[in-house]
């Protein structure tokens, strides 16, 4: 079994889906990740699990104390976390690849679309990861939805998508 992170974006305030979703994982997970627009301050996000948490300020986050990105290292891996509102995560995926190859990362998690995503560029060796919004969804059938990435030894990466009901 490997190491698993629990990637979540796009709540917008809505504490109670997050906290139904950190409440569900916090147990489970090494990692936690949030692409963006919580609209909660750092110290407040930061609390809610006892391993390390990666942020990133979305175009909504007007409290957001911290850094716009986040970057770090994970089994083997180099880990990019964004909004993406910076880079048109809205109009395409060519700003967010050259952005995990100007940072080093071949896996960029990021939000504002509010859909989910998952698209391997092999040559560029980047992964992009979107859990999609916990509170607010674009996609159709419009269903809240969040990410958990489980990383193994041998490299390899598996996201799996979940909705919350």
């Amino acid at each position: 079994m490997g190491k698993k992170i629990l990637v979540v974006s796009d709540n917008h305030g809505n504490k109670k889906n997050l906290l139904t979703v950190i409440e569900e994982w916090k147990d489970k997970i090494d990692a936690l990740v949030h692409c963006g627009d919580s609209e909660f301050d750092v110290d407040y996000l930061m609390g809610l699990v006892d391993v390390p948490v990666y942020l990133a300020r979305g175009n909504c986050d007007y409290r957001f104390s911290g850094d716009a990105d986040a970057i770090f290292e994970f089994e083997g891996h180099v880990c990019y976390v964004t909004h993406g509102h910076y880079y048109g995560a809205s109009w395409g995926d060519e700003d967010l690849i050259v952005r995990a190859e100007e940072m080093g990362a071949d896996i960029l998690f990021y939000g504002h679309t509010h859909m989910p995503a998952y698209h391997i560029y092999q040559e560029e060796n980047v992964t992009l990861l979107n859990p999609g919004s916990v509170a607010r969804p674009r996609q159709y059938p419009p269903e809240a939805t969040f990410l958990v990435v489980e990383f193994f030894e041998d490299g390899k990466v598996i996201p799996q998508f979940y909705t919350l009901t």
